[in-house]
């Protein structure tokens, strides 16, 4: 075994083996799987306790120890603690000032004028039938 595949969140924190999220820097302490399939079921697992996370695999050599080396571009911020807040979607819209729809004027007069019948009246029941009382 010479890699190990670890989980990242878009903070930059990694997944412990206590399913916390925390900076990587110990990596003693990360959940490892030297299996893909193994960490994609763990992937998907915390993703169903937290949607707002966008979870990465990233695979990692080993050190002598057996521990994961995590390249230093992949550690974040030691100040952000396990459970930052997550990620919320903007409360303003991305359209400020939304243009108000044209207003259109009518073309011309409606075809029907509202003192006009309609064309279509309503038939009327057959009378032999309403005399025979026979039901359709």
């Amino acid at each position: 075994m010479s890699h190990v595949y670890v989980l990242t969140n878009q903070h930059k924190q990694f997944l412990s083996k206590s399913n916390e999220w925390i900076d990587g820097r110990e990596a003693g302490r990360l959940f490892r799987s030297e299996y893909k399939d193994v960490a994609i079921n763990q992937m998907f697992e915390a993703n169903t306790r937290n949607v707002n996370l966008r979870i990465e695999l990233l695979e990692c050599p080993l050190n002598t120890k057996g521990q994961p080396q995590v390249p230093a571009e992949a550690l974040g911020d030691p100040e952000i603690q396990p459970g930052a807040p997550e990620e919320m979607p903007p409360t303003t819209s991305p359209e400020v000032n939304p243009e108000p729809a044209p207003e259109i004027e009518p073309d011309g007069t409606p075809e029907i004028t509202p003192e006009e019948p309609p064309e279509i009246t309503p038939e009327q029941p057959a009378e032999d039938m309403a005399q025979s009382g026979s039901a359709v």
